[in-house]
């Protein structure tokens, strides 16, 4: 079975200029949302409370709006904040700040050439034309910034560049500031061998590795790496602790397709799953370089269509998904793949927890109609989960959790909040609507289709040696 569930809250988040209200039923389709981010500052898997209140997105009109979800209400904008596309923007940790803090910081990267930060907490809601508290200038010229990550506790920025460049920035206090709240800003050097064409993602993620200290004891150290993906077709792992980027480089995966999205996932952040710009997706253990799953290749959108099809009645057939439409017209088709999160979702889909529930990756994929459909993505099985239907009128760009909260942004320039927990929510066999009292178990053989095999793909660790990887849970 699968849940439906419509918007908690949806709101406009930019109008032509002599729009007056909120029209439901078209959108503004020349200004949308390129990039979302949450103040709790990780989008592959959700926070375990509802601590955080704040979503900035970046607007294709060179804008980024901060909107607070206590509320539902657009709080800030900064206008003009780029001179060009803004790639990515992202909140920094809540261990940068000192205890005494009230600053709000972002960090935006654009295909200007330039990276800023901005603090959205010392504005009032009427105040649009923000002034950057830093700047940052990439340092070819013409060179554009296309992803950007924060690391070391908000104190490191890698910058992903159309130049095949891995660019840091030094974002520690300067202390020879009058304004200690503001990062230096440093360009401290750049990684130029690890990718051929443009970085497309870079990702810090901090990981726990176990050091043996007695025979019978072992304790856990918490070790940064960063991951980048390109045009190449190249994920490359580093540790940016080392002094140069010979010394720095840990693994390489080689997917043979231009990727767009990576992110770590699994109890130790030991899996990393890669979106490629086909629209396929493929799963690795990044330590030693190999595919755990190149979850059905080329074949994944119709697996997709398939595995929903199966669970409303129709035929099990992956051609007729191409024009499978439900009978109050919603259209199940997945056109395109929009990210992955690790999270257990089984209590918020299901009135009952069940004692073997775990965390398992899901992937966010939707339509050009608006729809998003949640898949939990096992090693021998993919089920679809939930349904968002009603949001979005466009397609969805990008997602990130804030609180217990799903947030989606989209080309209809709509920010939705869902809440997966249940309310605005019903279960049946149909997506058309159907019985309450729904109940479901992650290995329901009528939930999706196989997931195709582990075999190993080219790929080389550090030391050039293939490792063997067991495989007992999808992580």
């Amino acid at each position: 079975m699968i849940k439906t569930i419509t918007p908690y809250r949806t709101t406009v988040t930019c109008f032509h200029q002599k729009q007056q209200e909120v029209v439901t039923d078209t959108y503004d389709s020349s200004e949308y949302i390129l990039s979302i981010a949450s103040s709790y500052n990780n989008r592959t898997s959700p926070p375990s409370s509802s601590s955080s209140n704040l979503v900035a997105a970046a607007l294709s009109n060179q804008s980024i709006i901060i909107y607070d979800t206590t509320i539902g209400q657009i709080i800030q904008r900064i206008e003009c904040a780029h001179d060009g596309p803004i790639s990515e923007v992202q909140f920094f940790p809540s261990e940068y700040y000192t205890s005494n803090s009230n600053d709000q910081l972002i960090i935006s990267a654009s295909q200007d050439g330039t990276i800023k930060i901005w603090n959205v907490q010392h504005h009032s809601s009427s105040a649009t034309h923000h002034t950057a508290i830093t700047t940052m200038k990439l340092e070819l010229p013409n060179e554009q910034a296309l992803s950007v990550s924060l690391g070391y506790g908000g104190t490191l920025a890698a910058v992903g560049t159309d130049k095949a460049r891995i660019s840091f920035f030094d974002l520690r206090r300067n202390n020879n500031n009058s304004n200690s709240s503001m990062p230096s800003g440093t360009l401290m050097g750049s990684y130029v061998d690890a990718h051929t064409e443009e970085v497309t993602k870079v990702h810090f993620q901090t990981i726990p590795t176990q050091t043996a200290q007695t025979s019978s004891t072992q304790t856990s150290e918490m070790k940064t790496i960063l991951a980048s993906s390109s045009e190449d077709g190249l994920i490359s792992l580093h540790d940016p602790s080392q002094s140069n980027e010979e010394d720095a480089l840990l693994s390489i995966l080689n997917i043979n397709t231009p990727l767009r999205n990576i992110g770590f996932f699994g109890p130790s952040y030991q899996g990393i799953f890669a979106l490629t710009g086909n629209e396929s997706l493929s799963v690795h253990d990044w330590d030693s370089a190999q595919l755990v799953s190149n979850v059905h290749g080329m074949e994944l959108r119709g697996v997709l269509c398939a595995a929903v099809d199966r669970l409303v009645g129709k035929k099990n057939d992956m051609s007729s998904s191409s024009d499978a439409t439900m009978s109050d017209g919603t259209n199940n088709t997945i056109d395109y793949l929009i990210g992955c999160t690790w999270s257990d979702l089984s209590t918020s889909t299901s009135s009952t927890t069940s004692p073997s529930s775990s965390p398992a990756l899901h992937l966010l994929a939707g339509n050009n109609q608006g729809d998003g459909y949640i898949f939990r993505m096992d090693v021998n099985q993919i089920t679809p989960v939930i349904h968002l239907k009603g949001g979005h009128r466009g397609c969805i760009r990008d997602f990130c959790w804030s609180g217990t909260r799903l947030i989606t942004g989209g080309e209809d320039a709509r920010l939705c909040e869902w809440d997966l927990t249940g309310s605005n929510s019903s279960v049946s066999n149909s997506l058309g609507g159907g019985t309450s009292g729904w109940n479901r178990s992650h290995n329901d053989s009528a939930g999706g289709g196989p997931v195709s095999g582990r075999s190993v793909v080219k790929g080389t660790s550090k030391d050039g040696k293939k490792k063997k990887k067991k495989f007992g849970s999808p992580y």
